[in-house]
Parts: C-alpha cells; sequence; structure tokens
C-alpha cells in the first residue's frame, strides 16, 4: 500500500501566508473607502443643511422685505388685478396729463428706482409707476413675454386704475421697445413718448445677449441669490452693491433705507417671469425694426452718454426713428444707464418744458 502523507507543512504555511498578506492589504483599503464615504456623507449632509436653512430665511425674509417697501412707499402704493395676477403700482399727484414710469430690465424695486422723478413729475402730473410682472412686488406670470403682452398688461392696469388716455410714456430701457409697439399700434392711447436711455433696435441687440439659464430661478427660489446679495453688500465680492450704491448716493435722495431695500429686492428679482422676458429679448429688439413715430407724436429720448460708447448705433438707432424734427428730438445727458438717479431734476425739468410745449392739456 502506498503511504499517506497529509498536507505539505510547507505548502500550508505559503498559503497561509499568502491570504494574511491579502487580508493585510484589503484592510485599509476598506478603511479607506469607508473614510471617504462618511466623508462625502458629511459633506452633503452639510450642503443639505445649508440649503435648507438658506430656503427657510429667503421664505421668512422675502415677505418682510416687501411689507417693508410697502410701508417705505406709503399710501402712493397699490395693487390691481390683471389676468388673475397681482400688479404693483404706485399712483402720485393729480394733475391733467398722466405719466407712465415703465422700469428696465430686471430692475429689482421700480417704485423705488423712479422714486425722486416721480415725485418731482407729480408736481404737475399724475404719475403711474409700473412694476412689470415679475418685478418689485408684482406676482409672476406664465404669459408670453412679447412686447404685446407687456403693453397689453400695463394698459389693463391703468384701466383698472381708471386711468384713461392718452398717457404720456416715460420708459426706461428695454421699455422703449414696450412703449415704441405701443406708440405704433395704439397711437389714439399715447399723447407723448419721453425715453430715459430707452432701447431701440441695434444689431447688436438683436442678435441677442447670453441668456441665463433657467436654473437660476431655482437658485433664486432657494435663496441662493439672497445670499450672494448679503455677501456682496458686505465684501464687494460681486461689485453689484457698490455699482447700485454709488449710483443711488451720487443722487443724495435716497435714504439708507432706500438702498438697503432696492439691493435686497434683487434677492427674488432673477424669477421666471423676470428669466422669460430676457430669453425675449432679442425677438422684441427684431419686431422694432424700422419702427418709427407717427409724425403727429411728440417724443423726446433723453440718452446716456455711457450707452452710445457702449453701443456704436445707439444715437443713431433713435434718430432713425424722429419723423418730425420739430415735435421728436435726441437729446444727450452725461451720466449712465440709470441716468435717472442722479439727475432726477433735471429730467423732469426737461420733460415738463417739452409737455407744456407740445403737449396741450385735453
Amino acid at each position: 500500500m502506498g503511504e499517506t502523507r497529509g498536507p505539505d507543512p510547507i505548502a500550508v504555511e505559503s498559503d497561509s501566508e499568502e491570504q494574511t498578506d491579502i487580508s493585510t492589504v484589503r484592510r485599509p483599503r476598506w478603511r479607506f473607502l469607508r473614510v471617504v464615504r462618511w466623508i462625502c456623507v458629511a459633506i452633503l449632509a452639510i450642503v443639505v443643511g445649508a440649503v435648507s436653512i438658506s430656503t427657510i430665511d429667503h421664505r421668512w425674509q422675502t415677505p418682510r422685505d416687501k411689507q417693508a417697501i410697502e410701508q417705505l412707499v406709503g399710501p402712493s402704493h397699490r395693487y390691481v388685478d390683471v389676468d388673475g395676477h397681482r400688479m404693483s403700482v404706485a399712483v402720485q399727484g393729480s394733475g391733467p396729463r398722466t405719466i407712465v414710469l415703465m422700469p428696465g430690465m430686471g430692475t429689482p424695486e421700480p417704485i423705488l428706482d423712479f422714486a425722486p422723478l416721480a415725485r418731482r413729475l407729480a408736481e404737475a402730473n399724475t404719475v403711474v409707476t409700473v412694476e412689470n410682472f415679475g418685478l418689485g412686488l408684482s406676482d409672476g406670470t406664465d404669459a408670453p413675454r412679447t412686447s404685446e403682452a407687456i403693453v397689453d398688461e400695463t394698459r389693463s392696469a391703468l384701466s383698472a386704475l381708471g386711468l384713461n388716455g392718452p398717457y404720456v410714456l416715460m420708459p426706461h430701457s428695454i421699455s422703449g421697445l414696450y412703449a415704441m409697439w405701443w406708440a405704433t399700434n395704439h397711437p389714439d392711447e399715447v399723447a407723448a413718448v419721453v425715453g430715459l436711455d430707452d432701447e431701440r433696435y441695434t444689431s447688436e441687440l438683436a442678435e441677442g445677449l447670453p441668456e441665463w439659464p433657467g436654473w437660476m430661478s431655482t437658485v433664486t427660489a432657494l435663496g441662493g441669490v439672497r445670499d450672494l446679495i448679503f455677501l456682496d453688500m458686505h465684501t464687494d465680492y460681486l461689485g453689484l452693491a457698490a455699482d447700485y450704491r454709488e449710483s443711488l448716493e451720487d443722487a443724495g435722495e435716497y435714504t439708507p433705507e432706500q438702498q438697503e431695500l432696492y439691493l435686497r429686492s434683487y434677492s427674488w428679482v432673477l424669477n421666471s417671469t423676470m428669466l422669460a422676458e430676457t430669453a425675449h429679448e432679442a425677438e422684441n429688439v427684431r419686431g422694432a425694426e424700422g419702427a418709427t413715430f407717427p409724425p403727429t407724436m411728440p417724443a423726446m429720448s433723453i440718452l446716456a452718454s455711457s450707452s452710445l460708447t457702449a453701443d456704436p448705433e445707439w444715437e443713431s438707432s433713435h434718430r432713425a426713428a424722429i419723423t418730425n424734427s420739430s415735435i421728436q428730438q435726441v437729446e444727450i445727458m452725461d451720466g449712465h444707464h440709470y441716468l435717472f438717479h442722479a439727475h432726477a431734476s433735471e429730467i423732469a425739468e426737461m420733460t415738463q418744458r417739452f409737455l407744456d410745449e407740445n403737449v396741450p392739456l385735453r
């Protein structure tokens, strides 16, 4: 019979050593992966916690900011129903002419923005400051942000206030496109147009600017923009707060409280309605190509010198809209795009003189 032999002790010892080596290698690797996993979980928890706190703070603070604005504006402020949504407006004065102040793209709080100019114009006129849907204290809307739709919403608001035309339209920036659409499609409702560095067709604008990403409205809803504004107001991280503070302070007419609330209004202005308006800008610009004022309609555009430098076609596009130079003109004023911040008194005087000379009382 053959001799039965047990396991080779050398082989057993070798296999044992190999398993020990593998086990020794695997243990640190699994420990490392567990540490990485827990670090990722911790980071995710911190992010979720931070977003939750930001969202809660934003939803708690926004209505309080809006209430503070309502109180600051006072009895001139009111809401009107337009297509089932609340539109915020301010009505000042009781003069025979009705001036409609129309805000620029993304102006966070138009009533505060126009306040010094509106106050002066209201000395001899009825002045209505309209906060388009998505701006200031107005609701948002899913309606298309075309020139026609925005004009119709403004017309509905004025009708709800019991104010009948013809109106003196006073548009700033992009509202120049809306005022031109109004003047050419409903000329019987427009007594005159006085533009404040108001927009026209230029080839650069017709090409369109880079669009804000749609997810910015989500960031806004979660309080992300409020956090950025808070950071910027204390560190000048973005430069936005410093730019607007300089503009508002140059005027010497905006109280610290007005400035603070104006800047905090950016916390909710990058909403889906406003972003949809920016997405329609190029289309609205192209729709204004070749548009001119009716020959019998008084019109004056007060342009900021800085805009002439930024867009070479800015001045020529405004002059191209003139059809009757005896009652239509272009004026250049030294300043930046929000020229009515620092030049409210001068603009009010120019406007009143122009209206007295060209728009008879009815």
